[in-house]
């Protein structure tokens, strides 16, 4: 079997989410030790399943991820701990995430993780700070490299100060200046509470025995897993830890788990990725080693991103040359060869040129305001929804109660600033799309026995809810009892399947 793929079982059936995101170079030589474990996943894929989608959540509709949507009406929307057990979480805008597909354009799952997590411990100066002692960085406008930093639970970049605990989505990328991978931020939200385990993730620059050098060669940190430490884990792989917030400021950090984050690509397998784009063809990048890797067809170069060697044929390798920013990659595991299949830049894609430039995309069905002047659509507030040009002349003149669908698109401005609309578009006939989500308020009225159907009133009508294994629920003190017998108003998205309303997520009303 080629060096670039090592096949053994991981000991938890999930796939692992990953930023596969370019450090640095298209080379005609490559390092030859890339290790890429399999893993069982349910539904088949990461074994001979359809594959992996990986990139940045740039609007819902179902989900939509880099510009192209993807129906996610039974997706499994997952977020995993420091055992490996996963939980039913919230997929957010500005989020990187691996999505595992059962069929073309289906998810089955949708696998969401910061990279960093933790106490900020060098306040922002300029564009950067620190998350336990690892450099991030923050997007301040949209560019071909990137969109604009989402933040939330801050109102500005000022509020980035030593002591607050952040969840940080992004991309690992060499910075010079810093000499180091700086995490280039496309989202960072403020926690409510401080966490008893962080987590880091990075680039292996040093490996001794059980101790890890992240992200930056001089390191005082280094990352000491208490448990067995993979041998395919060495410098030049992506990893992450979780950690012991207790043992900082180190400098040796206890990780109770450490994984390698590649993604987990079975024989057959693929992944459209979203990789940020240096055109720089010379040399390679930082922690990885030089060499000829294994596999190398006659013309063919190798791209080397965050600890993976993929084989690019020579047509594909002439249109990479000359890229800069952002371009989206096909690759697929080809007998334990990791190899590019397309490439798409964003001056012949459409949808990934917008969503660069701060294009963000909302559907659903919601309650209508007749002229309104923003919209709160799955958790985004958009402004601007009644702007002069932006409000279709298909959408109704008169509020009402009943659902009714909605298509806006938005620019994402810089980090603080609020959704501006740029189109809203109501169909001919206005009432609910099929498929659509929609979002109502209503009262808890009774549960079942079971407790998986809910009745709750909605416009003085009793409706059925179904909850189902990828409901988001509230959590105590605003869990379903309480609800119910506080009588609390609730917001809720649902979505009409096979005649049966499926609850997507419940809250308190009011409480974003």
């Amino acid at each position: 079997m080629n060096k670039n793929v090592h096949s053994m079982a991981r000991p938890f059936a999930s796939p692992w989410l990953s930023t596969l995101l370019l450090c640095a170079t298209l080379s005609a030589c490559g390092n030859g030790g890339l290790t890429l474990p399999s893993i069982n996943i349910s539904g088949g894929v990461g074994s001979g399943g359809t594959g992996f989608v990986e990139g940045l959540v740039s609007g819902f509709g179902s989900v939509i991820v880099d510009g192209i949507e993807y129906n996610d009406t039974n997706a499994l929307a997952q977020t995993e701990n420091e055992l490996g057990a996963l939980s039913i979480t919230q997929v957010k805008l500005g989020q990187r995430v691996l999505l595992a597909q059962s069929t073309s354009g289906v998810a089955s799952t949708i696998q969401t993780t910061p990279q960093l997590r933790g106490d900020i411990t060098l306040s922002i100066n300029g564009r950067y700070f620190q998350v336990l002692g690892q450099w991030v960085q923050v997007n301040s406008q949209n560019s071909n490299a990137g969109n604009a930093t989402v933040i939330e639970g801050i109102t500005s970049l000022s509020a980035l100060t030593q002591g607050q605990s952040l969840d940080v989505h992004g991309t690992w990328n060499f910075d010079t200046t810093k000499n180091a991978y700086v995490l280039k931020a496309s989202r960072i939200e403020k926690l409510s509470t401080p966490v008893p385990i962080s987590i880091w993730s990075g680039m292996v620059m040093q490996r001794n025995g059980n101790d890890l050098i992240l992200n930056q060669s001089n390191s005082t940190l280094s990352l000491h897993a208490l448990g067995p430490l993979a041998n395919t884990i060495q410098a030049g792989n992506y990893v992450r830890a979780w950690v012991t917030s207790k043992d900082w400021p180190g400098p040796v950090l206890n990780a109770l788990r450490v994984t390698d984050a590649s993604p987990p690509l079975a024989n057959g397998d693929s992944v459209l990725m979203s990789v940020p784009f240096t055109g720089n063809a010379s040399g390679n990048a930082p922690g990885n080693a030089p060499g000829n890797a294994p596999g190398n067809g006659p013309g063919n170069a190798q791209l080397q991103f965050q600890g993976l060697n993929v084989q690019v044929p020579p047509d594909l390798s002439a249109q990479l040359t000359s890229a800069q920013g952002m371009v989206q990659l096909s690759v697929t595991n080809r007998s334990g060869v990791l190899t590019a299949t397309q490439v798409q830049l964003p001056n012949n894609t459409p949808t990934l040129s917008a969503q660069l430039f701060g294009r963000v995309q909302f559907k659903g069905s919601i309650a209508w305001l007749a002229n309104p002047t923003s919209i709160s659509i799955r958790d985004n507030l958009i402004l601007g929804t009644n702007a002069p040009g932006v409000l279709d002349r298909n959408c109704p003149t008169q509020s009402s109660a009943n659902p009714i669908a909605v298509d806006i698109i938005a620019n994402l401005g810089p980090p603080g600033s609020p959704l501006m609309a740029l189109s809203v578009n109501c169909p001919p006939s206005p009432g609910m799309a099929f498929g659509n989500v929609i979002q109502q308020t209503g009262l808890l009225q009774s549960m079942a026995l079971d407790g998986l159907s809910l009745n709750i009133l909605i416009n003085q009508s009793l409706q059925v809810m179904r909850i189902m294994p990828n409901t988001v629920l509230p959590p105590p003190p605003n869990d379903l009892k309480s609800l119910l017998l506080n009588k609390t108003p609730i917001d809720l998205e649902y979505q009409v399947v096979n005649g049966q309303n499926q609850l997507r997520a419940i809250k308190p009303a009011g409480k974003p």
